[in-house]
């Protein structure tokens, strides 16, 4: 009450209801809170009583206060890191026998298992430093988050790469549009530095081989040639230099840059609370977010069917994809920053995000 007086801000009434966590505030102001008051107000209420603010837009501002649900369970996340690890590893050994097979190379069940371990290292620091990436923003604008949670996935064996990533469970609102975009682009931007990272090193590991030989590898069901690659693959493929009538052969540190390029986009499409739509939002309104993923959506469903190769099938496949996360994280509308008269934005976020996305937007192979 003392910081809304000092603001010079009268509270009308208060209203008090039950929930299940304690009792929830509604606060009538007669006029809104500036944002750094707001933001002042969110620090100290969420740091000191565990309750964060809400101000929402209507006749006249309402400041609501809601508790903040109990911590989660630290058990849950070990079981979850330690199965993702196991199916990971399994991706990566197959991936690895795959590898020195195709070479031609003869390799005992150690030094696979060797390479096997460094391709589940890398691909699981890049997936961890993308939600570090959130955690690191989320304490400084405030904002109290659980994780990282691990998610395990059939390995490759099973037809599918061992994990479904990895995801953060946001407790709060961030308090304004900007720390909103700043929070969804700090983990895709922090994961990319990494998957670009391995993917330097994956790409001077790989070796150059001739076409012919490619074509007769395919043929004999050794090798699965891509029909998409991340531009950012292209560009680290160019700066390998590959001559004419050859191509590259991956290395597994080289596809695990591959796959987390291909989860980077995925995460950056504004559909529900994925990290794109929590960039995208600070910047549109609630219709115009729906609008925009909408239409992302059919973009690429239509790119699938004009394609009608194995490009057409991903982006088929991608437009499913996006269209099940929709209806699962979707139905309700993106709330957006906890103070709806927030009209902090740094256009600089907005740069960075549209930049990521021309860097992992996967292209025909052609």
């Amino acid at each position: 009450m003392r910081l809304l007086l000092r603001a010079g801000r009268s509270v009308l009434r208060v209203g008090v209801y039950k929930h299940g966590l304690g009792k929830v505030y509604d606060l009538v102001l007669d006029a809104p809170l500036g944002e750094e008051v707001f933001n002042s107000l969110y620090k100290q209420l969420v740091e000191k009583y565990r309750y964060f603010p809400l101000q929402l837009s209507s006749g006249n501002p309402v400041l609501r206060l809601v508790p903040i649900r109990g911590r989660g369970w630290k058990q849950l996340k070990l079981v979850l890191l330690i199965a993702t690890i196991a199916t990971v590893l399994l991706t990566g050994y197959s991936i690895s026998e795959g590898f020195y097979s195709t070479l031609g190379m003869e390799s005992d069940l150690l030094t696979t298992l060797e390479l096997s371990i460094v391709y589940t290292g890398a691909f699981l620091v890049a997936l961890g430093i993308h939600e570090y990436g959130h955690i690191a923003v989320s304490r400084g604008s405030g904002v109290v988050i659980e994780g990282p949670y691990f998610i395990p996935a059939p390995p490759i064996q099973l037809g599918f790469i061992g994990t479904l990533g990895a995801v953060i469970n946001m407790k709060t609102l961030p308090p304004s549009k900007k720390a909103l975009a700043r929070l969804g682009l700090a983990g895709p931007l922090a994961g990319y530095v990494i998957a670009l990272a391995i993917g330097v090193i994956g790409v001077f590991l790989s070796p150059i081989i001739e076409l012919s030989e490619v074509y007769q590898l395919v043929s004999e069901g050794r090798v699965v040639e891509l029909d998409i690659l991340p531009v950012t693959v292209y560009i680290l493929i160019a700066l390998r230099g590959v001559p004419p009538g050859y191509t590259i052969l991956l290395h597994p540190l080289f596809f695990a840059s591959f796959i987390v390029l291909i989860v980077t986009f995925l995460n950056l499409m504004p559909i529900g609370q994925l990290d794109g739509g929590h960039v995208l939002r600070s910047y549109v309104s609630s219709k115009k977010y729906e609008y925009i993923g909408y239409s992302v959506i059919t973009v690429m469903l239509a790119a699938g069917l004009v394609l009608r190769s194995g490009a057409g099938l991903y982006y088929s496949l991608l437009a499913v994809v996006l269209l099940i996360l929709k209806l699962v994280l979707g139905l309700k509308p993106h709330p957006g920053s906890a103070n709806q008269y927030s009209t902090m934005r740094d256009y600089k976020y907005l740069i960075l995000y549209l930049v990521l996305v021309a860097l992992t937007i996967p292209i025909p192979v052609v």
